[in-house]
């Protein structure tokens, strides 16, 4: 049962034409590609709070905290 996909996952736009899907059970602990494509996709404020608080809970807590300094800068 562990091959079932739990699809916990966050969509960001990018420009109205692409999008790309955030694997949340699968973050990786930089989080610098995460915050290129918020940057660039600007989605609302829920998807920034999701990520940052997804990387607090794995303990990734710098990650987390450049999320959410990202996202006063940005929103």
């Amino acid at each position: 049962m562990d091959d079932v996909p739990t699809g916990r996952s966050v969509d960001i736009e990018l420009g109205g034409q692409e999008v790309i899907s955030i694997d949340l059970d699968n973050l990786d602990p930089n989080p610098d590609d995460v915050l290129d494509l918020l940057k660039e996709g600007n989605p609302k404020v829920w998807v920034w709070t999701k990520l940052a608080g997804e990387y607090w809970r794995r303990g990734h807590l710098d990650s987390a905290e450049r999320i959410a300094q990202a996202a006063i800068e940005c929103v």
